[in-house]
């Protein structure tokens, strides 16, 4: 009895730490029963309630990650369909989940054409660094590249810059599909702006329906796209989505479904003349 009301001190104690209940901590002792049993029945009782409490204090953490990242939807890997999806290896995708590349500070780039799954797969990564409690941020590529040149007109570039250099996992979706992205070839200086500042200090995640090298073409301005793509590639990943569309699939099945209710309608009606 006495080496288990021992252990179970030790637990509390380190619960009181992380839950910064310094007070109690130091004078726990002084309010435990004195026969043994109590104590331990005691000990099993502030326990439960700290752990309890540590529980819903992570929980409110993370939900304030989420709310913070600003995702437009939450797909998670469960809900990706790996069977209909043969363009991507699931063993890789697996190992990104664990986000070790994230605590080394590495980026993704993820490739495909539309419906392929590259902005569901990173969304559910980003969701992976909520949970464990990781800062994170999504933005559209057109999305941040408008911000940034209101920016330029307002003077407050260096601000706006630190708003998506501040998170350890920046997700930038979908460059290449809105031409607001080719008005200038200032667009290039700005995200390289962005990427250089969180080089070898924290994630980013691309995604792009264009393969690294149509990038120089599309954003206007060779040169600092090559020293782009050199700062995301240096230790990075590159995963290319070579399937299937997705949402053609789903298409496709509502189409055929449709046409299945109308011939079944109109058996019903030669039935009933």
């Amino acid at each position: 009895v006495v080496a288990m009301s021992a252990d179970q001190q030790g637990r509390v104690r380190e619960l009181m730490k992380q839950l910064k209940l310094h007070e109690a901590e130091r004078t726990i002792t002084d309010h435990l029963p004195i026969d043994p049993g109590e104590c331990v029945r005691t000990l099993g009782v502030i326990e439960r309630i700290l752990t309890a409490e540590q529980a819903h204090r992570v929980e409110r953490r993370i939900e304030r990650r989420i709310k913070a990242a600003r995702f437009p939807d939450m797909p998670t890997l469960e809900t990706f369909d790996f069977d209909f999806q043969t363009g991507i290896d699931r063993e890789l995708v697996m190992d990104l989940a664990t986000l070790a590349w994230v605590g080394r500070q590495e980026d993704l780039v993820l490739i495909g054409q539309s419906g392929t799954g590259k902005s569901h797969i990173a969304k559910a990564l980003c969701l992976i660094g909520c949970k464990q409690q990781r800062s994170v941020l999504y933005t559209s590529c057109a999305d941040m590249m408008t911000t940034l040149f209101a920016s330029l007109a307002d003077n407050t570039i260096g601000e706006t810059i630190k708003r998506y250099v501040r998170p350890q996992i920046l997700l930038v979706d979908d460059l290449g599909y809105d031409p607001i992205e080719q008005e200038q070839a200032r667009e290039a200086q700005l995200l390289y702006k962005v990427l250089e500042a969180r080089h070898q200090n924290a994630s980013t995640i691309v995604t792009s329906n264009l393969d690294a090298e149509d990038w120089p073409d599309y954003l206007g301005n060779h040169y600092l796209t090559i020293a782009l793509l050199d700062r995301l590639l240096y230790h990075g990943t590159v995963v290319t989505i070579d399937g299937p569309s997705w949402r053609l699939h789903q298409h496709e099945k509502r189409k055929a479904e449709r046409q299945r209710r109308r011939a079944d309608s109109e058996c019903e009606q030669d039935g009933d003349g």
